[in-house]
């Protein structure tokens, strides 16, 4: 209902930090962009502690990049081209609907969901697994795609992929073919 949402934005409006959304207005200069699921327990801004202003967000149904759909690309080209962000991110997550969806096609019930979630498949022993193994497949598109590459040949961008564990608020990265976590990774900023 509309009146929850407006008494969430009162409750907004009274503690936000009003100088700094008037520093964002005209311009803004997000450092990643931040591929992620449009599931309601996924707020990248919370879990990566970032300020208005630091993320370019795309969220969509199992944080999929599929350059072949205009919104994907328009938000990947203008993260990389207009915004000049350093580094893409697919933020993937446990339980994730997308992902138990392509084990069980018949939840793919409308067209909608047909035509987005169709080409996806289930890859591994258990959910988590399939959500990081479809999460590495995201990846690679990334890194397949045009403007990224050259971008980064010429060493201004990169990709890198986490995992998040609703329950436990646990965040992995994926690095040279592991799972680590992202306090044993010396140089993450780099």
């Amino acid at each position: 209902m509309i009146e929850t949402l407006l008494e969430g934005y009162g409750r907004f409006r009274e503690r936000a930090d009003k100088e700094c959304y008037c520093s964002l207005c005209g311009c803004q200069h997000p450092h990643s962009l931040v591929i992620t699921c449009s599931d309601s327990r996924i707020v990248p801004e919370e879990i990566f502690d970032a300020r208005p202003g630091e993320l370019f967000v795309l969220r969509n149904v199992g944080n999929l990049v599929r350059t072949d759909e205009p919104s994907v690309a328009a938000a990947l080209d203008y993260a990389l081209l207009h915004l000049g962000v350093k580094d893409v991110v697919v933020l993937a997550h446990t339980d994730c609907g997308a992902v138990k969806a392509s084990k069980d096609p018949d939840h793919l019930d409308t067209d909608g969901l047909r035509l987005w979630l169709g080409e996806e498949y289930f890859d591994g022993a258990d959910t988590e697994k399939a959500a990081k193994a479809a999460g590495l497949r995201q990846l690679e598109k990334i890194l397949q795609y045009p403007v990224f590459r050259k971008l980064e040949r010429e060493g201004k961008v990169s990709a890198s992929l986490c995992f998040f564990n609703i329950g436990t608020c646990s965040l992995e990265l994926f690095v040279n073919g592991n799972w680590v976590d992202p306090g044993s990774v010396s140089a993450i900023c780099r």
